[in-house]
Order: C-alpha cells, then sequence, then structure tokens
C-alpha cells in the first residue's frame, strides 16, 4: 500500500510540474517560446549571467538585453572592446574613453577621455536603452556624467549636471582650440575627432586636460570625422550642425508581406535638439546594414 501511495504521489506531482512547464509555452505559428528561465542543459550551457546588472534610472525597468554589442558593459562595472561600430569605446571611473580600432581589440592607450572634473565613480551604469540606443551614466558623490551612443553612430552625447564642469584629456594626436572647438588630429590610427561644446564656449588647457562651463550650458558631443581632402577645422565646421541634436530614443519595426517574402523596416528616432535646427537630417543614426 505505500508503495501504491508513492507512486500514486510521484504521478501527482509530475502532473503539475508537467503543466506548469507547458503553461509557460507560447505558440507563435509553427514555433515557441517559454515565459520562464528553461534552465542549464546537460553540457552546463545557457546559465543565467553572474553578477548583478549594472543598471539604474528607467533601464532598472526594462528587460536586460544580453547578446547586444554593449552587453559585456550590463554584468560589468567598466569594461573594454565596446565596438558600437565606427568608435572604439571604453568606461574608466573618470568617464568614457574614445578610440578608434580597425581590428583587434582595444589597447591600453587612452587617446580621448571625455567625462567631468573630479569625477571618479566605481561604474558606469547603464540608465537607458531602445532598439539601437544606450545611455551610460557616471555618478559619485558629488559628480555625474551622462553619454549616449548608438550603433553606427560616429557621434556620442554627453550631459553633465550645472555645477559640474566638463572635461576631456587627450593623450596622443595632435590638439587644436578654435573656439569652442577641440581638433584632435591623428588621434589614434589616423583618425580625426572633434569636441563640440555649445557656441560662445571656451576651453582652458592644463598639459593634456582641457576644461570647459560650457558657457553655462550642460551639453557636449564628440565626433570621429571621415577623412576628406579638406581642412580637419573645415570638416568640423560642415558637420557642427548635426553635433546639438542628440537621439534620445529609437525603435524599429517591421512588416513581412507573406505573398512576396518581402519584409520593410521602419526606423524612428526621437530627438532632443540643444542648439541649431530641428529639421537636419540625421548623420549615422540608423543602424549599419548587415
Amino acid at each position: 500500500m505505500i508503495k501504491k501511495y508513492i507512486l500514486l504521489s510521484i504521478i501527482f506531482f509530475s502532473s503539475i510540474i508537467t503543466n506548469k512547464v507547458l503553461s509557460q509555452i507560447i505558440p507563435v505559428e509553427k514555433g515557441s517560446y517559454t515565459t520562464q528561465f528553461p534552465g542549464t542543459d546537460v553540457a552546463g550551457r545557457n546559465a543565467v549571467p553572474s553578477g548583478t546588472p549594472y543598471v539604474t534610472g528607467q533601464a532598472k525597468n526594462k528587460p536586460i538585453p544580453t547578446n547586444d554589442w554593449w552587453s559585456a558593459k550590463i554584468k560589468n562595472a567598466h569594461c573594454d572592446n565596446l565596438f558600437n561600430y565606427p568608435l572604439t569605446l571604453k568606461t574608466t571611473n573618470s568617464g568614457l574613453v574614445t578610440s578608434y580600432i580597425p581590428w583587434g581589440v582595444i589597447s591600453d592607450i587612452l587617446p580621448i577621455v571625455s567625462g567631468v572634473k573630479g569625477l571618479n565613480a566605481s561604474a558606469a551604469n547603464i540608465s537607458d536603452y531602445s532598439d539601437w540606443l544606450i545611455e551610460m551614466e557616471w555618478k559619485d558623490n558629488t559628480h555625474r556624467l551622462q553619454a549616449t551612443v548608438g550603433m553606427g553612430m560616429p557621434i556620442v552625447y554627453y550631459q553633465k549636471d550645472s555645477a559640474d564642469v566638463a572635461s576631456v584629456t587627450i593623450n596622443t594626436g595632435t590638439v587644436t582650440i578654435s573656439n569652442e572647438l577641440i581638433l584632435i588630429e591623428d588621434a589614434y590610427n589616423g583618425a580625426d575627432f572633434v569636441v563640440f561644446a555649445p557656441k560662445g564656449s571656451t576651453w582652458s588647457k592644463n598639459g593634456s586636460n582641457y576644461e570647459s562651463d560650457l558657457n553655462d550650458k550642460n551639453y557636449w558631443s564628440i565626433i570621429m570625422l571621415p577623412n576628406e581632402s579638406e581642412t580637419l577645422l573645415k570638416r568640423a565646421q560642415n558637420y557642427q550642425k548635426y553635433a546639438y541634436v542628440e537621439p534620445t530614443n529609437t525603435t524599429s519595426s517591421f512588416e513581412y508581406d507573406s505573398s512576396t517574402s518581402l519584409v520593410t523596416t521602419s526606423f524612428l528616432i526621437e530627438t532632443t535638439v540643444h542648439e541649431g535646427n530641428d529639421t537636419l537630417p540625421l548623420i549615422g543614426f540608423l543602424p549599419p546594414v548587415v
């Protein structure tokens, strides 16, 4: 009798577990997906990522992507080799390192480090993200920095608090200040960069460090410029109109026509215009075609 009781109990609980698992499977046409973590396989693969996600703000209320170009940032306080193409990025306690690595991994060299004066943040947290855009936030007891980066974007947008002073440390390349611009020729691997402060700003130089109150504004940007025949200053002036139009949200959606097997994808970009013309076409804001 005891053996029968145990056998019936096993069947009963097995039925509960089976029904629970099946209730987590959502069919989609001929496929399906599960709403619960399925667990690791017999080889120990597909485990839950280790560590606590480094997220804050709006990102805390969103699912955590684990297969994107910036996924390494999610599980590490700081990380190297953030390739958004064309830029190579790296986070440090004092801010964001901007470089250009055509192949291989980022080195220990810190060509351009953008931050705010006195910043010493133990982590750069993801504060928000959309389809191909992320916001990172550095914050310590007295300072805060935000950087907006997108896939395929040659521009990085920065914001600070009103009490902070923008700081850019330039360790490689030939540097020239031109009003509110910092021109950086051959910063690394032949790439030219320009730092754009708000119009009317001035930069003060102390060794390799450049600081500005941004003409009492709180935004600035840095662009990697294409290699063209014009002078770096002329190229910078051509692209300056894009430097103050910051993307804030990106979404993509698609429609599939089964009769023609045609997929049509639509991209939407929401922006904040800090100054200039809000009808400008956006440069490098769409994800690259692969």
